[in-house]
């Protein structure tokens, strides 16, 4: 027996090396690593594969411990029996509810497929099918094979930390052959970062199947990998950006453009010198900013400040007038961050850059002349540039990169809560909270967006204390710093926050400004409010009316298309369900300028739908099934038919 599992071994481990070399080079690379490394005496192996009787284990070398310690194969067969069909056990829950209660007008698009679903499934319920599975830590990866003879997966995410152990996995489990059964993906020897990468690209593999994603972790497994996939899937993007919402935002530009309001001209500025000789301070609004106030007051005129919308009424409490304001909450309640100031007259001789999306109240209670806003996500003007980030800091970061800042220096942009107290903001700010700082190492079934707890690195130490909320924020930043900062512009870091990439971390008690000069600040402003007016844009031209009709007619043929949707007669569950992916491709695939504001609307919108509808089908005990697709069927498309009128209106109302 020994003999013949010594053959067996030798040949599973020559496939897999063929197989990993010829598609997931990145992993054959890592192992090859290895293998220098232990040849050339640099690294001693820690692990053997051993057979034992009539079965493989591992042995541990320096403590002669096994880690199976009995008949993996026995192992094997247990872990696939506790593998089950319930959707309450073992799985990420990775779609946002919504209260059935809810308000009409925001909703209606989803309220009628919500309600239906839930009033038409039975309970308790079984899955049909379990399409997407997870093995957190692989051991010899026998239990694999076993759990997929079992459920028959469409595709696997297999996460081991150890490389060694993987390697000697690939002796016992033939990978090779699984891949022709269903998609793998591979997580080996990752750092946080790295794992970012295949877990973004197993939870948008077949996206409509998320929405119960069953798993199973070893017990020497840790549980990073673990709440690092949670924080991904919480982290997609129609669980944080509403569909609604963007529809809403994305309109909003038509607005300004109509009453010629003054769009600025970026590009122009990425070889301007306006800013090369000003000191340029960032204001947010973590904790940061609220301890060292005292700073900011005492260096006011050595900067020229620019602050978020959010911190105005700490700044007016303070007596510290901004120079420039940035606001890009589209929503009706960011607008406190104005109305709670004591006289709109203490900005004045503020200059504003806005995102297009901002609520008409904002720019109705503030002197037109001194207003410039930049498309944030669309582009309906030409030549001018546009740009996007995760939040207002980060899209403020980003935009003071495009004006060409050289001296940038950033204080309250934390995104990381803090260390004693676990506040989110200063506690002027409107979202300030305090979380519990022990749960950071402890994994919830339900981790939450904006109140959940993890770790990263630290500016000023080795790591602070954040949630997925700021780590998305911190991501989008380190994209800025990475992707568009010139080597000729100089971030600091003041703030004891989140280290954000290519920046320099600076401590305030060893930044000395003596040397700085002092900036006359109303010829500042007198200087940067003309460069602006010259150079922005307020008239809608023949090019981009052009532009605006092409994306009418894009919608209308879409609009065609959800029609043909509607009219359809389908014969199974299985077929009305292949023809909502065909539709999803069609709505979705466009990427010129024309299809990108509509593509990614209905991209957010079926993403939020559609795993509850492949759900709702993936139910062992339901019935009726011709009724149930007639039914959803009508509610998507009247849903999606809503959502195109809505646009097309907006778009011809120029």
């Amino acid at each position: 027996m020994k003999q013949d599992l010594n053959e067996l071994s030798i040949e599973t481990f020559q496939e897999n090396v063929n197989y990993f070399y010829q598609n997931h080079k990145d992993i054959y690379d890592k192992l090859s690593l290895l293998d220098n490394v232990v040849d050339n005496g640099s690294y001693i192996s820690k692990y053997d594969l051993v057979i034992v009787e009539d079965y493989y284990d591992i042995k541990e070398l320096s403590t002669q411990q096994y880690l199976y310690d009995s008949n993996s194969f026995e192992y094997a067969k247990q872990v696939a029996q506790s593998v089950n069909f319930k959707k309450d056990e073992n799985l990420f829950q990775t779609f946002k509810k919504f209260p059935l209660d809810i308000t009409p007008k925001r909703y209606i698009d989803l309220a009628p497929t919500l309600k239906y679903i839930e009033k038409n499934t039975p309970h308790p319920a079984l899955m049909k099918r379990i399409d997407k599975f997870i093995f957190f830590g692989i051991g010899l990866g026998t239990h694999i094979n076993e759990v997929h003879e079992k459920i028959h997966a469409k595709a696997y995410f297999i996460v081991e930390d150890d490389l060694e152990i993987f390697k000697l996995s690939l002796f016992t489990m033939p990978y090779y052959k699984l891949a022709n059964e269903a998609k793998l993906f591979f997580s080996v020897y990752d750092t946080k970062e790295d794992f970012a990468k295949p877990a973004q690209e197993f939870i948008n593999f077949k996206f409509y199947h998320n929405h119960y994603i069953k798993y199973f972790e070893m017990l020497n497994q840790s549980d990073e990998k673990l709440k690092e996939f949670h924080l991904r899937v919480i982290s997609q993007s129609n669980n944080i950006f509403f569909y609604k919402d963007i529809l809403t935002q994305y309109l909003q530009p038509i607005k300004y453009m109509k009453q010629h309001q003054n769009f600025l001209d970026l590009l122009y500025f990425q070889n301007s010198s306006l800013f090369h000789d000003k000191p340029t301070l960032l204001l947010a609004a973590g904790p940061s900013l609220q301890k060292n106030i005292a700073f900011v007051k005492a260096n006011e005129e050595k900067f020229l400040i620019v602050a978020l919308s959010s911190i105005l009424n700490i700044l007016e409490h303070k007596g510290i007038k901004p120079d420039i304001v940035t606001h890009m909450d589209g929503g009706e309640p960011s607008l406190i961050h104005f109305k709670k100031l004591k006289s709109l007259q203490f900005l004045d001789n503020t200059t504003f850059l806005f995102s297009a999306r901002i609520p008409e109240w904002v720019i109705e209670n503030l002197n037109p002349n001194h207003i410039f806003f930049y498309e944030n996500g669309t582009s309906y003007k030409v030549g001018i540039g546009n740009l996007s980030a995760a939040c207002v800091g980060s899209t403020t970061y980003l935009l003071l990169l495009a004006l060409g800042v050289q001296e940038l220096y950033l204080l309250g942009l934390d995104l990381a809560l803090e260390s004693k107290t676990g506040a989110t903001h200063s506690s002027a700010h409107e979202s300030f909270q305090k979380l519990d700082l022990k749960k950071a190492n402890v994994h919830d079934d339900v981790m939450k967006f904006k109140e959940s707890v993890v770790q990263t690195k630290g500016n000023h130490q080795e790591s602070v204390f954040t949630t997925p909320e700021f780590m998305l924020s911190i991501e989008s930043i380190n994209a800025s710093s990475l992707g568009f900062k010139k080597e000729t512009q100089h971030v600091y870091n003041l703030s004891n926050g989140a280290y954000f990439k290519n920046t320099k971390p600076l401590m305030l008690d060893s930044f000395y400004t003596d040397n700085f000069k002092q900036l006359n600040k109303e010829s500042v402003k007198v200087a940067v409010l003309e460069e602006f007016t010259l150079h922005n844009s307020s008239q809608t031209t023949e090019d981009e009316r052009i532009l605006i009709n092409a994306r009418i007619q894009h919608a209308l043929y879409l609009k065609e298309v959800i029609g043909f949707q509607k009219e359809l007669l389908c014969s199974s569950d299985d077929e009305f369900l292949k023809s909502l992916i065909m539709l999803f491709k069609k709505l979705t695939s466009g990427t010129s300028s024309d299809a990108y504001d509509l593509s990614l609307i209905f991209q957010e919108y079926c993403k939020t739908i559609y795993t509850d509808i492949f759900d709702f089908f993936n139910t062992k005990e339901l019935q009726n099934i011709f009724i149930h697709v007639d039914m959803l069927n009508k509610t998507l498309t009247e849903a999606l038919e809503r959502i195109i009128n809505e646009y097309i209106d907006a778009l011809k109302a120029i």
